[in-house]
């Protein structure tokens, strides 16, 4: 058989945790410097595109580094590495973070993605969660504790992972629920989105985008309950217009806003806002089957004035 059609796990263990330590080296490096290029050589995607963006606004208002920097320290981290066939290859890394020491946060965790495109190419983080301890499902396993990928196009989940980016989008924009459970990513997120619409002196609205391929495509992990874990990326585009009705509106134009930003916000700002989400997928055949977020996060990684 060549090797890859072979079914072999995307990582040894020791290869995992050797690429979590060096990207950690990197990661800590570039956020002390404010250094998107640096960081660039690490991460892809969802989690690389929301990285180089804040770095690069925090250079922009802070050149010579940051002056707040703590180093990241990930602890009892957790590995869960699928075994599967061909390219591109993944794993699942489950750590304590001490980024929420001495908080009211102290027990959550950070999820990061780790991706490789083919042999030869170098291992990128492409999406990081963080939720509270205990929320990770279990992963289902072999005799030798290797994870199982979800196939992008299992029909026996309530929704296929290839297809979530594409159902989420469109529920966002018509509020059909689509497979998805009601919550704060759901429901609450159209909510929000209409008490927003209109505020003193701009109104707001928006355009989702499903992203599903390449460094944004969905990455699932088979959860021992028949269902999955899955990890996937979506776009927005917010386009904020000036109220003249307003005695002197104003754009939020924020100091991270202009880092990014082409053109000239004349009466018009376009924000580009990348998402990265973390689900769990039941099972097809269990009754009421819905998704439901585990954890959601998102970042402005460009702007357009007009």
């Amino acid at each position: 058989m060549r090797g890859e059609l072979a079914s072999v796990p995307s990582a040894t263990r020791a290869e995992a945790a050797q690429t979590l330590k060096q990207f950690l080296a990197v990661y800590n490096r570039a956020e002390q410097a404010y250094d998107d290029k640096l960081i660039d050589s690490v991460v892809a995607g969802p989690y690389g595109d929301r990285r180089k963006a804040s770095l690069k606004a925090g250079r922009a208002v802070n050149p010579g580094g940051n002056p707040e920097f703590t180093p990241l320290q990930l602890s009892d981290t957790k590995f869960a590495i699928p075994k599967k066939a061909g390219w591109p290859r993944w794993f699942v890394a489950d750590a304590d973070s001490n980024r929420d020491e001495g908080t009211d946060k102290a027990d959550r965790r950070v999820a990061l993605v780790f991706n490789k495109e083919a042999a030869g190419r170098p291992w990128k983080v492409t999406y990081v969660l963080n939720m509270p301890a205990g929320t990770l499902p279990a992963f289902k396993t072999d005799e030798d504790g290797w994870a199982e990928p979800a196939d992008p196009q299992a029909r026996d989940l309530s929704i296929p992972p290839g297809e979530l980016s594409k159902r989420y989008t469109q529920y966002l924009s018509d509020g059909v629920p689509n497979g998805f459970a009601p919550g704060t990513h759901t429901t609450g997120r159209r909510a929000v989105r209409a008490r927003d619409a209109y505020r003193p002196g701009f109104t707001t609205q928006w355009l989702d985008q499903a992203t599903a391929t390449g460094a944004y495509a969905p990455v699932g992990l088979r959860t021992a309950d028949g269902g999955a874990l899955v990890f996937f990326a979506s776009r927005q585009f917010e386009q904020m217009k000036l109220d003249t009705s307003v005695k002197d509106p104003k754009l939020p134009l924020t100091p991270s806003v202009r880092a990014v930003m082409t053109g000239t916000a004349t009466d018009t700002l376009i924000r580009d806002v990348v998402s990265a989400s973390a689900v769990t997928v039941p099972p097809a055949s269990k009754p009421d089957a819905r998704v439901t977020f585990l954890s959601r996060t998102h970042g402005l990684v460009a702007a357009k004035g007009l």
